[in-house]
């Protein structure tokens, strides 16, 4: 599907632009030939077109029976009726298969048909699922995809994501000469129970979907699965070398990281449930199986990479870097990921129910699960477990748990589920100088790539942007009282856990009784590290400059007050009180401070944060460990200087207004 076809469509699954074929039409995805297989209609009835299993007809074990004892003095021999058949399923395990649903022709991927068609799992074939089906577009996506290792598969508990995931084992491993499967798991009972359900599924196929397979061990092999010639010897033997065999193999190892360090033909890889507790680092399990399917740069081999996600104080980082390192919106120069994964999820409201057509019941899903979570309102530890297992954005799948965190994680978490489901609430730019003039006017720029997001700007520019005086060889602010801003400046040096410390700036819109527009709102945020520090320091100038506001910065970096006071902008750098520097130095006291002023700001004005990486550093947020969180630093910053100008301002006692008027003797 990352192929583009000629008479084809395009569907995009978040991010990848799966290209399907003209109706009635597939891809081998053996040869790449495009070939005809026709659209399956189970009724002319349009409420009767849905998902039907094609199960062979009732007399075809007979007339094989039949056949096979013809084979047995006739090798050549071939029933062409019951050849007719093998044909056709071969052709949709191949090449995909098209039916009517509800009047509407829907295309699956072979994998997506072999796994409905003929993998049975506990509770008996699956159901047709419309995300099922965008899972698998995107799972071929990545496997034509020469950038691609495979996918990070996040979603729902008990959702059907190992069956899926060992039905794609099994199909490639299966169809595929001298190549090599390995499924890791939690813990190395699980990965046996996931190995268990692969081999049900490869005795319950087809006899012409059954490669010839090493019976040595049993009909059920307990260790591998082996597409090679049973290894008997005597006269039995001889009854077992006809016909071609594979020499391909599954197995699975323990859950530790290093299990198939060194395998140098890794075709297909499974990962399964990569967020539970018992799992060692993911991060570092993936960096050593990735060079068994990737060498110079070239994929032979692809993954899948699937689980829900419990409590990260448990499973470590290794989860989050999985799914944050796997996104496709960000590839570099070679354009892979920074993991050369793509990653998928659905929600839990999405994927839960179906209508009888395999649509998904979204209202229904969300009205069920919202109840759920009511129940536990008083019980925030239960309340975010339950969450992360059926979780409805990416945000609540990675949920901290109310024991962890420091500030109210209720309100935070409550807030980033809302932003997860609001849209457009602010642009992506860059603050430049008009017509490419430094010191003269800064406009603001909207650019995809921008540095700085923006959830409000002033609606006129000309009159409340760029209020800055020059007197003499230096700039003044000029609009103090409305606005501030925080920041965090990256440091040269590396992070104690080898990050590299980022940039982070905000600028707060200061509370007015004569504007109810996001009072108190951090409205524009800068987060990142640009190619070089003075590219940084010149953004928080014409940040300054546009808003007309001073910087409160951590003076212990004093590259950004060397770097203002060059360019004429000193006045722009915030001196506290009683200090003999400009800026706050890091310390103690101050990151005391600053966590009881971001606390108190949670609680009376979270409604108004527009910026979820922001609340995600507030849930994480360790007063102990303070470099790791640049965007609650930096808002921690825009607080207290919002805080100590305002009682900077605030008059020490009452006086009286006749004091400000000249006394005059009035004449008779």
């Amino acid at each position: 599907m990352f192929k583009k076809i000629e008479g084809g469509t395009i569907e995009n699954i978040q991010g990848l632009d799966c290209n399907i074929p003209p109706v009635g039409y597939g891809v081998n995805r053996l040869t790449g030939e495009l070939v005809y297989i026709g659209v399956h209609k189970e009724s002319h009835k349009k409420s009767e077109q849905k998902w039907k299993r094609l199960r062979l007809p009732a007399d075809y074990s007979k007339k094989r029976l039949i056949e096979e004892q013809r084979q047995e003095t006739d090798p050549d021999y071939i029933n062409s009726d019951l050849q007719a058949i093998r044909n056709t399923h071969w052709n949709y395990r191949l090449c995909g298969f098209w039916f009517y649903c509800n009047g509407v022709p829907v295309y699956i991927t072979g994998t997506h048909w072999f796994y409905l068609n003929w993998c049975s799992t506990n509770i008996g074939y699956m159901n047709y699922r419309d995300t099922d089906r965008k899972f698998f577009y995107a799972v071929r996506y990545a496997e034509e995809d020469p950038c691609s290792g495979g996918i990070v598969y996040v979603s729902r508990r008990q959702g059907g994501k190992t069956y899926m995931a060992i039905a794609w084992m099994l199909d490639m491993i299966s169809t595929a000469v001298n190549k090599h499967g390995g499924i890791q798991s939690k813990a190395d009972d699980d990965a046996k129970k996931v190995f268990n359900k692969l081999v049900n599924y490869f005795v319950d196929l087809p006899h012409f979907f059954k490669p010839i397979y090493d019976q040595s061990q049993g009909l059920r092999p307990k260790k591998e699965l082996r597409f090679f010639k049973a290894t008997i010897k005597g006269k039995k033997a001889e009854d077992l070398l006809e016909g071609d065999e594979l020499r391909s193999f599954i197995d699975y190892g323990p859950s530790d990281s290093f299990h198939y360090d060194g395998d140098e033909k890794m075709f297909a890889y499974l990962l399964d449930e990569f967020g539970k507790p018992q799992r060692p680092n993911v991060w570092e399990t993936w960096n050593v199986v990735k060079p068994c399917m990737n060498k110079e740069g070239k994929w032979f081999g692809k993954a899948i990479v699937t689980s829900t996600i419990e409590d990260l104080d448990v499973t470590g980082t290794g989860p989050k870097k999985m799914w944050d390192n796997s996104n496709q919106f960000e590839k570099n120069k070679n354009g892979e990921t920074a993991s050369g994964l793509y990653r998928i999820f659905f929600g839990a409201h999405e994927s839960t129910f179906f209508d009888e057509f395999g649509m998904p019941m979204v209202e229904k899903g969300i009205e069920y699960y919202n109840n759920q979570r009511e129940s536990m309102r008083d019980d925030p530890r239960g309340l975010s477990s339950i969450i992360r297992k059926n979780p409805f954005t990416v945000d609540e799948a990675f949920r901290i748990d109310g024991e962890k965190c420091l500030y109210n994680s209720m309100k935070l978490n409550d807030r980033l589920e809302r932003l997860g489901w609001m849209k457009n609430y602010r642009t992506r730019g860059n603050l430049v100088w008009k017509d490419g003039v430094r010191d003269g006017k800064v406009i603001w720029e909207p650019s995809s790539n921008g540095r700085f997001y923006a959830c409000w700007l002033p609606k006129d520019w000309e009159k409340e942007c760029n209020l800055v005086a020059k007197r003499g060889s230096s700039f003044v602010p000029l609009n103090t009282n409305r606005f501030v801003i925080g920041v965090d400046p990256f440091d040269h040096n590396a992070t104690e856990d080898s990050r590299r410390s980022d940039a982070a700036a905000y600028v707060l819109k200061k509370y007015s009784s004569m504007e109810e527009e996001y009072n108190k709102s951090f409205i524009v945020q800068y987060l990142g590290r640009p190619d070089t520090a003075h590219v940084f320091y010149e953004d928080m100038i014409k940040a300054c400059f546009y808003f007309g506001c001073q910087v409160l910065f951590e003076n212990n970096k004093i590259g950004i007050m060397h770097y203002f006071n060059e360019r004429g902008y000193s006045q722009f750098l915030m001196w506290l009180p009683g200090k003999n520097n400009p800026g706050l130095a890091a310390s103690q006291s101050s990151h005391q401070e600053l966590a009881e002023e971001t606390e108190i700001y949670i609680e009376e004005n979270i409604d108004g944060v527009y910026h979820p990486e922001l609340i995600k550093d507030w849930l994480n947020f360790n007063l102990k460990d303070t470099q790791k969180f640049d965007a609650a630093m930096a808002a921690g910053y825009a607080l207290i200087a919002d805080k100590r100008i305002l009682k900077n301002n605030n008059a020490e006692k009452l006086v009286d207004i006749n004091s400000y008027f000249r006394k005059r003797k009035i004449s008779q």
